[in-house]
């Protein structure tokens, strides 16, 4: 059977989307959430198709590629904070209907900094939830994903990377909770305790990436395992002939290019 491939790419706080393929029945889909993206931070420009200096700074011929097959967004928002972009590109709403509005971690902490200034609202800190979980986590809401959809519809859905949408030990910190049937290094944590094999992606630290054990001890970066570890599970969809549905979330970006340079400068 004939698959056809549908990428996505979902930039943070910009959401530019390309799209290519002769649409069949059930196109495996890929998303690509790049998280803390700025619009300028890539040789493809999204402003008026004028390149900006910056975007003169980055070589990325692959989404040249895929935006000369597909289609721009060139206004259209995300968030600028990691888990609310991951919630609403989970759950289909925006941040004012399922509160996340800052970045989670712990059950029940709040990541807000204190203010003198304005008395902060009571938002859902806890995360999305799935909607069949039974007991209800205060601070969060309960949510149908669009991996749970996808999988209901034939699909085999598959998480790779970056989760960050659910607090520490809540049903949702955990994708396979939120409707995917394979879940590689995703968990509560929004970023790795270490980006390399040899120091084992920060084990034994609170933000330890659990499910790349196989290359604890090798010279390798997370984005190659990563990378590795979702072709596999590509491959395993089509030796299978089932469509795929693949979540890709680095956790390559989290850091401003806008902060680095202002250090640069100093």
């Amino acid at each position: 059977m004939k698959k056809h491939l549908i990428p996505f790419i979902a930039c943070s706080p910009f959401i530019p989307v390309s799209i290519y393929s002769q649409i069949s029945q059930h196109p495996n889909i890929i998303m690509f959430l790049v998280d803390d993206m700025g619009w300028q931070d890539t040789s493809v420009p999204f402003y008026n198709n004028e390149l900006t200096s910056l975007n003169k700074r980055f070589i990325t011929p692959n989404m040249e590629r895929m935006a000369q097959m597909g289609v721009r967004f060139t206004d259209a928002y995300a968030c600028a904070i990691s888990s609310p972009t991951r919630c609403s590109l989970m759950s289909g709403m925006n941040a004012s209907r399922h509160r996340v509005t800052n970045w989670t971690l712990e059950l029940d902490q709040k990541t807000d900094a204190k203010s003198d200034v304005i008395d902060l609202p009571e938002w859902n800190y806890n995360g999305i939830q799935p909607a069949s979980e039974e007991k209800e986590i205060n601070n969060s809401t309960a949510i149908t994903s669009l991996p749970q959809v996808l999988k209901e519809n034939g699909y085999r859905t598959i998480h790779c990377g970056k989760a960050h949408f659910g607090a520490r030990t809540t049903p949702g910190a955990d994708p396979i909770n939120m409707g995917f049937d394979v879940n590689i290094a995703g968990g509560a944590n929004g970023a790795p305790g270490s980006y390399l094999g040899t120091k084992n992606f920060g084990e034994g630290s609170r933000f330890a990436v659990q499910g790349l054990e196989k290359y604890y001890g090798q010279d390798i970066f997370i984005t190659e395992a990563l990378t590795r570890e979702a072709i596999t599970e590509m491959e395993k969809s089509v030796k299978m002939d089932k469509p795929f549905y693949l979540y890709m979330s680095h956790y390559a970006v989290p850091v401003s290019y806008t902060h680095l340079r202002a250090h640069e400068t100093v």
